[in-house]
């Protein structure tokens, strides 16, 4: 039932999540276009009431993961962004690699057949080099998905190619080349900043013509990524109270998590139907010209 979920958490209590999306009269995502309107006039009018959002995802989208700061990804909700993704056995799997000692993340997505990015499932590790993450990952594909026909992809950070300075590592190979020699052959991309890569997320969060986003979590199996679209993963505020333009990388998992996430859509930005725009420094430092019609220069 949507809005409604019954699980049990690590402490062994039973754990009830009551969303008011579950009474269909408030949901504004109901089919029924009338009822669709009313709902979201009524969510509109409730957040009239908190001027701060925070509060607003707190009170009402039982959202406890908001940090002190601007959310790098405001737009995602979990009303129209998280749902059940059941597996597609005959699609590839995408892998996305974050590689790191303290919490090295791995990402598993599908594009379903509408061209949107599903993420089904997350992995997080907690101090463990990349050989031994790695070969975790390897051990869970084969229990999640055995004999995948359809096979899989893997994308990472070209700073893969660095070699790492942490003492645990000091001996290791480039991350990349420890995944090479597990058969894993991770493709990466040169020249993309973190920016492009947030911009990415956020036109995939968009609505598309067809009243759905183009990414969706699978809530159930990747709590840490949606905990960081909520929340955890911030624009960090500074002592003056402005709000920095980086976000805070230093948040463990989440910050990791969210890596991850921007290697995946960079790799597949093609294939989501996405194009990067490129600036030529040149061109851009050339006075502006004025045109007059059919293309002539207006002295």
């Amino acid at each position: 039932m949507k809005g409604f979920s019954v699980s049990q958490n690590a402490m062994g209590f039973t754990a009830v999540r009551l969303h008011f999306t579950a009474n269909p009269d408030l949901d504004p995502d109901n089919s029924d276009l009338l009822k669709r309107e009313r709902a979201q006039k009524w969510v509109d009018v409730q957040k009239t009431q908190f001027p701060d959002p925070n509060d607003f995802e707190r009170e009402y989208n039982i959202n406890f993961f908001v940090g002190k700061g601007s959310r790098v990804f405001p737009q995602f909700s979990q009303i129209y962004h998280t749902q059940l993704i059941p597996f597609n056995r005959h699609k590839v799997i995408y892998r996305s690699w974050d590689f790191g000692y303290h919490a090295p993340a791995c990402l598993f997505a599908q594009i379903d057949k509408e061209g949107r990015l599903c993420i089904i499932k997350e992995l997080v590790g907690r101090n463990q080099i990349t050989n031994d993450f790695a070969q975790r990952v390897i051990k869970l594909c084969e229990d999640w998905y055995p004999l995948h026909a359809a096979g899989y992809e893997d994308y990472c950070d070209p700073a893969g190619q660095q070699v790492k300075s942490l003492e645990s590592e000091k001996n290791e190979k480039r991350d990349t080349e420890v995944l090479s020699g597990l058969g894993i052959n991770a493709n990466y991309e040169y020249g993309w900043s973190r920016k492009d890569g947030r911009t990415l997320v956020h036109r995939l969060l968009s609505m598309r013509a067809d009243g759905t986003p183009g990414l969706r979590v699978d809530e159930s199996t990747c709590p840490t990524l949606t905990q960081a679209f909520l929340g955890r993963y911030i624009f960090p505020e500074t002592r003056d109270g402005r709000i920095k333009e980086e976000p805070d990388d230093d948040t463990h998992p989440w910050a990791d998590i969210m890596a991850s996430l921007r290697y995946l859509v960079i790799g597949l930005h093609s294939k989501l139907g996405l194009s990067r725009i490129h600036f030529n420094a040149a061109q851009l430092m050339q006075p502006s010209v004025n045109y007059m019609g059919y293309g002539t220069v207006r002295d």
